[in-house]
């Protein structure tokens, strides 16, 4: 009997298991890998050959030197050219819009691309366009009226091609109009020989220079005239009015809404008024960008007396005193009339520089009257702020009606996912259904934000109608106290607002003092999570963009004898008066939002406010 060696036996049997093994996995890759990929390989044949067969039916497709022609894998269904192309290992179509591209080189030989894309098998061809530099910055500015010299392109360079001639490059200027301000695109378009594209776009900026821009539509005293004028402008996030152009190609600007409800004061000077510390200390640090865009020494004719119409000064005859920031004089509204129509006048009253006579009284000026008024220093009037811009200033865009003002280059509207703490003072959001502007933030980056206009119900679309005559003995703004205003904000208007990001702050409530500063006023703090706004504050005047008024709204403002403060919608000026006469008011929400929302959309307008995420 032979002797069996179990070793070598049991080294045999691992060694034909190792073997069946590797068989078998090579079976499996075979079956489910290999074999799908040969299968596209041959599939990638029959188009090739399909292709060459088409062309060959129909020469007069071919394309001339220097030129690629394609065909699809559909066209080659639709000839019969090629059998149906299956997904490898399945019965799922290959993508019909798959395509054949032939190029005829300076040989006048043709070469073929395949480009065969079956789920994820997919030919391995060039799939990117040459890179193209241009000659010159991607984004250019060009001044109006000049003629748009186009910079061309430095060179093309393409990955299978190499170094592509820079005439191969196809150039789009026709949408740019050096005679309309806008920022417009230049498309540089350019395909490889099997036709990858590339485009590229050069942002071609058309400005004018405000001041030139002024000049070429006034007259020779290059002020704006008349009742009817669109000229408005976006500065600082805020609307403004264009007046005229100064000596010093300076323009003008006044804003276009009254913003604020000032006392004068006692003072016989403007430069000590209240008003002008207001302007000064108050509204100019609200400005972003001042010291590039604002002429910080602009000559300001101070309290200049007016007898009449008639005899207007040419020349101040009064003091003058240098200034970021002023108010109109009454020739200035008088030089931009046409017969009586002025578009700076509304039925808005507010301060002038000028006085009546030699008295200590300045004006507030209203084209419901005939001529102007006299008002008591102690009362308040509202405030329009005017500025000087520099002859840096230039338009972008815009048409400067109301809803598309022209937009200057002091800043940029808001970008998706911009922080709100990051906007302007005076742009426009929408928030819970309302229209908000922003006038502030505090030291931890909350935003105040005060209505735009009065508080509506939303279902309704009525206005929310308060009446304190016989509900509080005392009227000064309390959240705690049933009746008050500062409990119906709190306990009744906050359900019609979302309140997720609405932050509880604390809130100062001013007793009025004529005889002193608005800043120095004794202040009540109040914490609370909806408030009024105080007569001082932005943008708490009436606005005209805003909905109708058929009722006057409060203002925080206590009065020591009692009176409830309110403001005027018919002339847009604040006033006290006993709350047993006044009746029923409507109410403009201020309130705190956490700084950290982000925008979604829009331009900070009133017509196309920043929507927020």
């Amino acid at each position: 009997m032979g002797h069996f060696d179990s070793k070598k036996i049991r080294r045999l049997l691992i060694l034909l298991g190792f073997g069946l093994f590797f068989i078998l996995i090579g079976v499996v890759s075979w079956k489910f890998f290999f074999s799908r990929y040969y299968q596209f390989g041959r599939q990638e044949k029959m188009f090739l050959d399909g292709a060459i067969s088409y062309y060959d039916t129909y020469p007069r497709y071919l394309p001339k030197v220097g030129e690629t022609r394609e065909v699809s894998l559909q066209d080659l269904y639709d000839a019969g050219k090629v059998e149906t192309l299956y997904v490898p290992g399945s019965h799922k179509f290959c993508d019909t819009d798959s395509w054949v591209r032939v190029y005829q080189n300076e040989d006048n030989e043709y070469e073929y691309f395949v480009n065969l894309e079956c789920n994820k098998f997919n030919s391995k061809i060039d799939r990117k366009g040459p890179e193209v530099e241009l000659n010159g910055d991607s984004s250019i500015i060009v001044d109006y009226g000049s003629e748009y010299q186009e910079l061309g392109v430095k060179s093309v360079r393409d990955d299978t091609d190499g170094v592509m001639d820079v005439s191969k490059v196809s150039i789009d200027s026709s949408k740019v109009n050096t005679n309309q301000p806008g920022l417009y695109k230049v498309t540089y378009t350019v395909y490889d020989k099997i036709h990858n594209e590339t485009k590229v776009v050069r942002n071609v900026q058309v400005v004018d220079k405000l001041y030139s821009f002024v000049i070429r539509n006034t007259d020779e005293s290059n002020f704006y005239k008349g009742g009817e004028v669109d000229n408005y402008v976006q500065f600082s996030g805020m609307l403004w009015r264009i007046v005229n152009v100064n000596v010093d190609h300076s323009v003008k600007l006044v804003l276009a809404n009254t913003s604020s409800n000032v006392m004068f004061g006692t003072q016989k000077k403007f430069t000590d008024s209240n008003v002008y510390h207001w302007l000064k200390d108050y509204f100019y640090p609200h400005l972003k960008k001042s010291e590039k865009y604002i002429v910080q020494n602009a000559s300001w004719c101070s309290n200049d007396t007016i007898y009449d119409l008639d005899s207007l000064p040419t020349e101040c005859n009064r003091e003058t005193f240098t200034s970021p920031i002023g108010l109109l004089n009454v020739s200035d509204l008088e030089q931009s009339r046409v017969d009586s129509n002025t578009y700076l006048l509304g039925k808005q009253y507010f301060w002038l520089l000028d006085r009546i006579n030699d008295s200590n009284i300045n004006i507030a000026y209203s084209s419901g009257s005939d001529g102007f008024m006299a008002w008591n220093g102690r009362s308040f009037s509202a405030v329009r702020p005017v500025i000087n811009l520099t002859t840096d200033i230039y338009i972008m865009s815009g048409s400067g009606t109301i809803d598309q003002p022209y937009k200057l280059n002091d800043y940029e509207y808001a970008k998706e996912n911009e922080k709100i703490q990051d906007r302007y003072d005076g742009e426009y959001f929408s928030y819970s259904g309302y229209l908000f502007r922003k006038i502030g933030e505090d030291k931890d980056g909350n935003v105040k934000m005060i209505m735009a206009s009065n508080m509506r119900n939303p279902e309704t679309l009525d206005q929310f109608l308060l009446d304190y005559k016989d509900n509080v003995e005392e009227w000064r703004f309390d959240p705690n106290v049933v009746g008050n205003v500062g409990h119906t904000l709190n306990d009744e208007l906050l359900l019609h607002l979302s309140d997720k990001y609405i932050v509880q702050h604390e809130y100062e409530v001013p007793e009025i003092d004529p005889d002193q500063y608005f800043d120095q006023w004794k202040k009540t703090k109040v914490k609370t999570w909806l408030s009024l706004p105080a007569s001082y504050e932005l943008f708490s005047s009436y606005n005209i963009l805003g909905d109708s008024m058929d009722f006057n709204f409060l203002l925080l403002d206590y009065s020591p004898s009692n009176e409830i403060t309110f403001v005027n919608t018919g002339n847009s000026m604040a006033f006290t008066m006993d709350q047993e006469i006044l009746g029923e008011n409507t109410v403009k929400v201020v309130l705190y939002l956490k700084g950290n929302l982000k925008i979604s959309s829009g331009k900070g307008l009133y017509d196309n406010p920043y929507y927020l995420k």
